[in-house]
């Protein structure tokens, strides 16, 4: 019965092992000793181009939006002068985006965001639109929308009032 390497998340440093891992190693090497390992960079790169050129192609097709929705939202979650606590950017998942979290009490702050971002594609196209032009007016700390949700929040309105004005202003 073989035995399966165990999952452990210390480094070994077992000599023993080592040294198999040197043999198992320069085993392979010799087996493809016919390849030229300096080609490896060559393709490598050449991978990393045809993966560029896919996403941009496929970015294409989809909605430029949400793109951006996305990439700005985890900065945006992550401001603590707009989302203090978990519940929060809960409460602005479901008043802006229409997204339920469940057990939200139980996930860090992370896990939350990035629920939210990998959903984030799924919400009505209008609803992203409109949050992507909110967001991107939020950026700057100084802009008058950005200090009157600041106060708003520290008022302590909920999400869904916030943004149903912000809605209303657009």
């Amino acid at each position: 019965m073989a035995s399966t390497p165990k999952k452990n998340s210390k480094k070994q440093t077992n000599p023993r092992e080592l040294v198999r891992f040197v043999e198992e190693l320069s085993w392979l090497m010799k087996s493809f000793e016919g390849l030229d390992f300096n080609a490896l960079s060559k393709l490598s790169f050449e991978m990393e181009q045809f993966n560029s050129q896919k996403e941009m192609f496929s970015s294409k097709k989809k909605d430029s939006t949400t793109y951006l929705l996305v990439g700005i939202l985890p900065d945006f979650l992550m401001d603590s002068a707009l989302f203090p606590t978990n519940e929060n950017i809960v409460e602005f998942a479901g008043a802006a985006l229409n997204m339920e979290i469940g057990r939200w009490q139980k996930k860090s702050k992370f896990e939350i965001i990035g629920q939210i971002v990998c959903h984030a594609n799924l919400a009505p196209r209008p609803m992203i639109q409109n949050l992507s032009l909110i967001i991107e007016d939020m950026k700057d700390k100084r802009t008058h929308i950005r200090r009157s949700i600041e106060l708003d929040i520290q008022e302590g309105r909920s999400w869904s009032e916030v943004i149903g004005s912000l809605y209303d202003g657009i």
